[in-house]
């Protein structure tokens, strides 16, 4: 569907903003787990920066009519002509069934015409923690619900290759947060992402941010989600 011409620039948006993702790495996360290197925080602020600013998605629309509910998407687009709501998920596999929840429930009050799951693939959703969404569990299992999901979802799974930028926490100079139990990538507010986010958004090098930084543009939401996702073992 959004191969064919008249969803050509929608397909184009979508995989360009997929192709431009940086990865982020904090080396020594995880004293459980040293293949723990990814920080799935920053891959989720940088999505939202990319999606809601660069792109002007809806970022945080309600995912029903019903107003009370405060069942929020993650993010909402129209296009000339198709309507798409989408679900980044770089965190625990429960929280992808959630998402889908919010997509068939979208789509039964004909606020969307397809949805969106943007997921790391196997060998990416290893690096971040255990129990984490990924490309290859989310098509093996959506085939068992066609009875119960009736919207069309297309399945981005997203992994580095040689072409992808990679930004290492570790050099960044920020002092650790008071909320912070150690010196890994817990020690970086929602403010400090954004500013490393943001500086490579405009051409600057993210490892020379320092808390005083500008924060640069943060998009602002439809709907205030609490930030209490159980996003699995991270390290």
């Amino acid at each position: 569907m959004l191969q064919h011409r008249s969803n050509r620039g929608a397909w184009d948006e979508i995989i360009g903003v997929v192709k431009k993702s940086p990865l982020f790495i904090f080396p020594s996360k995880s004293e459980k787990n040293k293949k723990f290197d990814v920080v799935q925080q920053c891959l989720n602020t940088w999505f939202d920066r990319a999606l809601a600013v660069e792109n002007n998605w809806q970022y945080h629309p309600l995912a029903t009519a019903i107003e009370k509910s405060r069942l929020a998407a993650d993010f909402h687009k129209n296009f000339d002509h198709v309507k798409i709501q989408a679900e980044v998920q770089f965190g625990n596999m429960s929280r992808w069934y959630s998402d889908i929840f919010k997509l068939q429930t979208a789509y039964s009050q004909s606020l969307v015409d397809i949805g969106l799951s943007i997921v790391p693939t196997a060998a990416l959703a290893a690096r971040i923690g255990s129990n984490i969404a990924h490309y290859e569990r989310v098509i093996r299992e959506l085939p068992s619900a066609n009875l119960s999901i009736t919207l069309p979802i297309l399945v981005i799974g997203v992994e580095p290759n040689r072409a992808t930028k990679t930004v290492d926490l570790s050099r960044i100079d920020i002092p650790k947060s008071d909320s912070a139990k150690n010196d890994g990538p817990s020690k970086f507010t929602e403010l400090d992402r954004y500013r490393i986010v943001n500086a490579l958004f405009e051409g600057q090098d993210p490892h020379a941010v320092t808390r005083n930084s500008p924060t640069g543009t943060i998009p602002k939401p439809i709907v205030n989600v609490p930030d209490d996702e159980d996003e699995g073992d991270t390290g």
